[in-house]
């Protein structure tokens, strides 16, 4: 009876994993696999295809650590993320959750209103938080999709 629940399991969680995918923006010239681009930046896409409302972990899944950006190059600790401005580029509408904090373990969650697709929405850490941990995003059916625009 185990045996025969293990392979269902891994293909329900195989499944599971390939409805969740973030792509990059191309990487900029000079960047290799050895020096990565930076995750957190314009450009950056995060999406989910499910069947049913989830929500999906943008900086888990695709653009890495959202606490701070770097552009350029840095030799000195790259700055705190202040806020990041999203694009609804799906076709459905979307929620975005800004999840923030001032230290470890501590969590806030800030929502968005309802983005339509085309909208814009910019997310920051709340009053008094010093990072953005994360943000999710949530829909209630079917595919959707945000872009990054832009990342102060």
């Amino acid at each position: 009876m185990r045996t025969a629940l293990l392979p269902a399991a891994l293909a329900t969680a195989a499944l599971g994993l390939s409805a969740v995918s973030c792509a990059d923006a191309p990487r900029p010239a000079g960047t290799t696999a050895e020096t990565p681009a930076q995750d957190l930046r314009v450009g950056a896409v995060c999406s989910s295809h499910f069947a049913f409302a989830t929500d999906v972990s943008c900086g888990l899944v695709g653009l890495g650590d959202l606490r701070f950006h770097c552009a350029g190059d840095h030799d000195d600790p790259c700055p705190r993320t202040r806020s990041v401005t999203f694009e609804n580029i799906g076709r459905t509408s979307v929620r975005l959750v800004a999840v923030s904090g001032s230290a470890p373990g501590e969590r806030h969650e800030a929502v968005s209103r309802a983005l339509p697709t085309g909208a814009r929405a910019t997310v920051a850490p709340r009053a008094g938080d010093g990072y953005l941990y994360d943000v999710l995003l949530r829909a209630r059916t079917g595919s959707a999709a945000v872009g990054v625009v832009a990342v102060s």
